[in-house]
């Protein structure tokens, strides 16, 4: 059924069942719209309602356009309240002392196009209380005043509040990011948190999805290991190195993010272990490789060096000519005390140091095969940068026993314990060591 709604000045001609065609007169408008009567089953006017109140939210995009032409610390309409609904894609700080939030919100989850909610209340103009009210993903409708800062910053003025919070439910994607090909078996304990990073892929395309996932264990503030998957469109170079700092994770709970960069002044490097350089298909995919929960510290000789050859030889093989999608797990060790070489930071900022970094691969073949491989390697200034990987090659079965993590479990059991236990001269051949 068509059914005509009209917020507007109209003239009807008159006795519409009799007439072939009706025509409606709009303001501004030179030419009348005709519409053919046989398609009408019924004509309903409603009074209009403009857009930006609590009946008629802007969007985002509607907001970004009716700042246009602001001026310098200029409020829009004057100052009045406007109401504008969005999606959280960004929370900047939850601020426990002033009982307030500041965000980005966009009208979808990846949207290109954001606006930013300077320290705003929440419900019932509520005080942020333990910094897990919102997080990314959170559908919120705010209501404040808007200026353009400084010129700069278009944004919703302090004392903004919400009066909309609808919290973010996971896609099936996501729910079901455990039986990704790339995902180890999680960790048992009440300790343990995996992170499902979920952005803008390819900025060229507009492929969304995950980016790579992490298991972070709370009580000693690392990151246990990070996957994610190498193909044709994410090994696409987009954009560049998009460092902004080491942030933290905005997926990460409020209450376990640092409050201070314990690698500071240390003489470590923030290791990469979903790199940069694996993520260059578009900025926001690039961005959350900073994050300092895909961080773990590494000396600079073994970060440039070694590792780095590991790295780019692992792109070397996602572009290869037979590999479909290249399924990869990295990390360094953190469960064993033998594994350990010391701490970083203190109290809440303490991090362990990793003895030793390992790297598990996973191929699936255009042929429909699968073949695995891993790097088991000591943090240690002695190895030359350009030492040979077969020096470090171990098959699957044998990285399981010296990290204690079970990789590749979502194989049919057939496929894992077959390219798990393939011996490591056959393995060097196979991967060109």
């Amino acid at each position: 059924m068509k059914r005509f709604i009209f917020a507007i000045l109209a003239v009807l001609t008159s006795a519409v069942q009799a007439q072939t065609v009706m025509k409606v007169y709009v303001k501004g408008m030179s030419e009348p719209v005709i519409i053919n009567t046989t398609d009408i089953d019924s004509i309903t006017f409603e009074p209009y309602v403009e857009k930006g109140t609590l009946q008629r939210p802007f969007t985002v995009a509607e907001l970004l356009e009716a700042c246009n032409g602001l001026g310098t610390n200029e409020f829009l309409n004057g100052g009045a309240e406007v109401y504008a609904r969005g999606i959280i894609t960004s929370v900047k700080e939850m601020n426990l002392q002033y009982g307030n939030a500041t965000y980005y919100i966009a009208d979808t989850p990846h949207g290109t196009e954001q606006f930013y909610v300077y320290r705003g209340k929440l419900l019932n103009q509520a005080r942020v209380t333990t910094g897990d009210e919102l997080a990314i993903g959170d559908t919120v409708t705010v209501c404040g005043k808007v200026k353009n800062y400084n010129g700069k910053t278009l944004e919703f003025d302090t004392n903004n509040y919400l009066v909309e919070l609808r919290k973010y439910q996971p896609t099936d994607e996501v729910r079901n990011a455990v039986y990704r090909l790339e995902m180890p078996r999680l960790m048992e304990g009440d300790d343990q948190v995996l992170l499902v990073h979920t952005a803008m892929l390819n900025d060229i395309t507009g492929e969304t999805g995950i980016n790579y996932s992490t298991e972070w264990d709370t009580s000693i503030h690392a990151q246990r290991w990070s996957c994610y998957q190498l193909y044709s469109s994410v090994l696409q170079k987009n954009t560049t190195r998009t460092q902004n700092g080491y942030p933290n994770d905005p997926f990460l709970p409020f209450t376990y993010q640092f409050t201070a960069d314990p690698y500071v002044a240390s003489g470590y490097d923030h290791g990469h272990i979903c790199p940069s350089a694996d993520r260059l298909a578009s900025v926001e995919s690039n961005e959350q490789t900073f994050y300092m929960t895909n961080m773990q510290p590494q000396t600079h000789n073994f970060n440039a060096g070694i590792w780095s050859k590991m790295e780019a030889q692992v792109r070397s093989w996602a572009a290869s000519a037979y590999i479909d999608t290249l399924y990869v797990v990295k990390g360094g060790t953190i469960d064993q005390a033998s594994q350990i070489s010391g701490y970083l930071g203190s109290d809440a900022n303490q991090i362990p140091i990793p003895k030793y970094f390992f790297m598990a691969m996973l191929a699936k073949q255009y042929s429909g095969g699968y073949t695995a491989i891993g790097f088991w390697v000591e943090q240690n200034a002695s190895i030359a940068s350009n030492a040979p990987l077969g020096n470090f090659a171990v098959n699957i079965r044998e990285l399981e026993q010296k990290t204690g993590i079970d990789f590749f479990p979502n194989l049919p059991d057939s496929t894992e314990e077959s390219v798990e236990t393939l011996p490591l001269s056959n393995l060097k051949n196979v991967w060109g060591l």
